[in-house]
């Protein structure tokens, strides 16, 4: 396990001043799989939450290409590995603040944890986000729900 972390973190400080260069977060580095046959998938977004729309096919492409040339001359992974480089899907799950800004005005499904063995499931559109919670409108009612509650969460689709 010490080498995959270490890998990560080596991917991670090669990927992370192309990121920053293209105004792209990397929200994500993993590096698993036997020797020889690893997989190494970053998982990017835009760096400004407040921007519209999500981060393009083109800036994806970038990313790959410059990471790709990066990890061949540093050579880091021992035998071969695919490189995926990708967005976080429309059905990624919300669990920091960070996550619902990005989502704000949509309509989430939040499963919290209102006792400590009952759960509660809401929907509505996100509203406002804080640090430590987040409101939505339901209806005629707005609702905060400390973050801390907050079990699991995403975006509710249109289809």
């Amino acid at each position: 396990m010490a080498e995959t972390d270490d890998l990560q973190a080596t991917v991670r400080d090669l990927a992370a001043p192309i990121a920053a260069r293209l105004e792209v977060e990397l929200l994500d580095v993993v590096v698993k799989g036997p020797r020889g046959r690893r997989l190494v998938r970053i998982t990017a977004d835009l760096a400004d939450p407040t921007a519209e729309g999500d981060v393009d096919v083109d800036t994806i492409a970038t990313l790959s290409r410059e990471l790709d040339t990066a990890l061949d001359e540093t050579d880091p992974i021992p035998g071969r590995y695919t490189l995926e480089v990708t967005s976080p899907g429309t059905d990624r799950p919300l669990s920091t603040a960070r996550d619902f800004r990005r989502n704000l005005g949509r309509e989430v499904r939040v499963a919290r944890l209102v006792e400590p063995d009952s759960r509660e499931e809401i929907t509505g559109a996100l509203q406002a986000v804080s640090d430590d919670s987040l409101t939505l409108d339901i209806g005629d009612d707005e609702l905060v729900v400390p973050l801390h509650e907050v079990e699991r969460a995403h975006v509710v689709l249109p289809w």
